[in-house]
């Protein structure tokens, strides 16, 4: 009970700032799925800010994952809801599938495909698809270190107020490097690097760095804090080129 009323209180007073991430991370959901099965988790994320409006904003992440004995399916879902002085809109989402064959092997082929908005940000839509290749270079009991690099076709458009309609269709790269593991049987801990590039502009990069504590209150609910920090070298429309997310939310376990 004592640790239950612990976490609440760390739910209750951790500060949530809002800033949209433009790249997505996918490994914090292999974590769970070390054994055959089907799993799937939902996080609710809830701030209420008082500035010159009222807002209310909501936000609903979910996945459902297969794990066979040899390979991995992904589904990750979002969506963000804003109200805004009772006028309610959605402003953000993201649906991305994912596969991962020889998913225990040290090198994992990848395929994925994903359509993502950010009307905060302009973007009305984004779609892309791509493959790549996993290598995982350490792995023991608690903990796992892995990189990964693909290739991918991805189309964009985008728009704000008073800016003109902009479309774009590039090939680009995707790297990431990860580390995740846990500290006890109730805490789990997430790192990871992202770099995004068009080959002919390979240092003008989008980037993310991620970090995801997660911690047990029952066997199926869980609370989390995370920090997300991106950085576009080059954005596409006039948008800062830094954006960060530091936020807490409610897990359950399916």
């Amino acid at each position: 009970m004592l640790r239950f009323l612990y976490f609440f209180c760390v739910m209750l007073l951790f500060p949530i700032f809002s800033a949209q991430a433009q790249l997505l991370n996918v490994e914090g959901v292999r974590t769970s799925g070390d054994s055959a099965g089907w799993y799937g988790e939902l996080e609710f994320d809830l701030a209420l800010k008082g500035y010159n409006e009222r807002v209310l904003e909501f936000t609903n992440e979910s996945n459902l994952s297969y794990f066979s004995d040899r390979h991995a399916y992904m589904l990750l879902n979002s969506l963000n809801f804003v109200n805004i002085d009772g006028n309610s809109l959605i402003s953000s989402g993201y649906l991305h599938l994912r596969s991962t064959f020889l998913r225990k092997g040290k090198w994992s082929p990848e395929a994925f495909t994903q359509y993502q908005y950010n009307r905060n940000l302009g973007l009305n839509d984004r779609a892309l698809a791509g493959a790549g290749i996993k290598y995982r270079f350490h792995r023991s009991k608690k903990w796992q270190a892995s990189i990964s690099t693909a290739f991918m076709y991805e189309f964009e458009e985008w728009q704000l107020a008073d800016q003109p309609f902009i479309k774009n269709e590039y090939f680009k790269s995707s790297s990431n490097i990860s580390l995740r593991g846990t500290f006890s049987d109730t805490a789990s801990l997430l790192l990871i690097g992202y770099y995004q590039a068009r080959p002919d502009q390979f240092f003008k990069a989008r980037s993310i760095v991620e970090t995801e504590l997660e911690m047990d209150i029952t066997k199926r609910v869980a609370v989390s804090i995370s920090f997300v920090a991106s950085y576009d070298a080059a954005p596409i429309i006039d948008i800062p080129n830094l954006t960060y997310e530091l936020s807490n939310g409610l897990v359950i376990k399916l």
